[in-house]
């Protein structure tokens, strides 16, 4: 995941209070007045954020400093940044009755991008050695960035009575509102790139089995032929982790046989086909050419996702309805590497979605067998944020999904 802020995927974050006030006020010497500083260095601040971004984001007119077309983009964002912050400020004295210090920081997220990218390491690796080695620092610096940040704030972050120190639910609280603020910056980036004709940066798909074998890499490498300066990064994990991770901004989408229920509300689901399980087995496969009755399942050896996956949970509530036997499951994995080859090299089966084997099926190497799994549909889709809140990217990456979703549609699938 995109741990690690600070250039080129975010703005340098210890002058973004400057230039909030700037944009505010249309004025570098008012900024100055408000933040206490000398007016030389607010423009120096403005200066270095431009030459960071490499664009003009005031221009000077008879009215005053105005914003440029980029510099309302980055506005916009600081803004939503900030407002993130507050929401924080607000969940937190809610939370534990105590007000976090109104002056501290990190609400404004004044802070060097080095303490910034300490503390979201931290939320990663939980281990201050592991923070250290990744961002080439020593540990007692790590141990003094994250005790600064506890006392600025005059709140417990860190648990220390445990070894390796943890995160209180308040430490949790803050870091989740913290990604969802870079998030809104590294957004400013990738925007201000693409309004000069340039997509770049970093997509992040939390990717779910379906799509792994055929619909991402096809996606991907479609874009990347346009697009040679995104880079793109797949997080594999179940879909509560992921669904957590798309809040708080370390990942871009989902992509996958979507379970149903209830998500984060600022989510949006996008549903783009339903696909139905089938049962695989190698070509000449003794059942291949047995009746679809419900003993042969039975008799088979199976190779199926451990328990309480949503593949395995939708395969036995068909089967429960059916009355049909218990099933012998000699193995149970999700790795589709170790099912494919099974089921090349035995005579196990497995129930899955045809795409997840298409071109084994196509090469004859893998076979469907002659048994119906009714009531076994599952949306197959997207679950990402509103469009307002999306790269640029991203925004073009689904797209290319959904047109070979709708490719897949016109197919026929079951």
């Amino acid at each position: 995941m995109n741990d690690l802020v600070g250039p080129p995927t975010l703005p340098p974050t210890r002058y973004l209070r400057v230039f909030h006030s700037v944009a505010q006020l249309g004025s570098m010497s008012k900024a100055s007045t408000e933040l206490r500083r000398a007016q030389s260095a607010v423009q120096r601040a403005i200066q270095q954020l431009e030459e960071s971004l490499e664009t003009r984001l005031f221009e000077r007119t008879s009215r005053g400093i105005l914003l440029t077309d980029n510099g309302k983009v980055l506005q916009g964002r600081v803004q939503h940044a900030l407002d993130e912050m507050e929401t924080a400020r607000q969940a937190l004295y809610e939370q534990g009755g105590i007000a976090p210090r109104h002056n501290a920081p990190i609400f404004s997220l004044a802070l060097n991008e080095r303490r910034l990218a300490i503390l979201v390491a931290f939320s990663r690796y939980r281990h201050m050695s592991a923070v250290a080695q990744q961002l080439d620092i020593t540990q007692p610096a790590v141990s003094l960035a994250l005790r600064d940040l506890e006392d600025s704030c005059n709140l417990k972050l860190f648990d220390r009575s445990v070894s390796p120190i943890a995160l209180t639910a308040a430490g949790e609280l803050l870091l989740a509102h913290i990604k969802r603020a870079l998030y809104q910056l590294r957004l400013a980036r990738a925007e201000i790139a693409a309004r000069d004709g340039v997509l770049k940066g970093d997509i992040t798909i939390g990717a779910l089995p379906f799509g792994r074998p055929y619909i991402l890499p096809t996606a991907i490498a479609t874009l990347h032929t346009d697009h040679p300066a995104l880079r793109f990064t797949t997080v594999e994990g179940p879909f509560e982790t992921l669904t957590h991770a798309l809040w708080c901004g370390d990942i871009d989408f989902i992509m996958g046989a979507l379970p149903t229920g209830e998500h984060y509300g600022d989510l949006v689901q996008e549903d783009l086909f339903h696909d139905k399980l089938v049962v695989i087995a190698r070509s000449g496969h003794p059942l291949q050419q047995a009746s679809g009755a419900i003993h042969n399942l039975a008799n088979a050896d199976w190779v199926l996702p451990p328990r309480r996956t949503p593949t395995r949970d939708v395969l036995m509530s068909s089967l429960a309805a059916m009355q049909a036997p218990p099933l012998n499951v000699t193995v149970e994995s999700s790795d589709l590497s170790l099912i494919r080859g099974l089921l090349l090299g035995s005579d196990m089966i497995t129930a899955a979605s045809r795409h997840l084997f298409q071109h084994e099926l196509r090469n004859g190497m893998l076979s469907l067998l002659p048994m119906d799994l009714p009531d076994t549909q599952r949306t197959i889709g997207v679950l990402r944020r509103p469009q307002e809140h999306a790269s640029p990217g991203a925004t073009r990456l689904i797209q290319v999904i959904r047109a070979l979703g709708d490719s897949l549609k016109n197919k026929g699938l079951p």
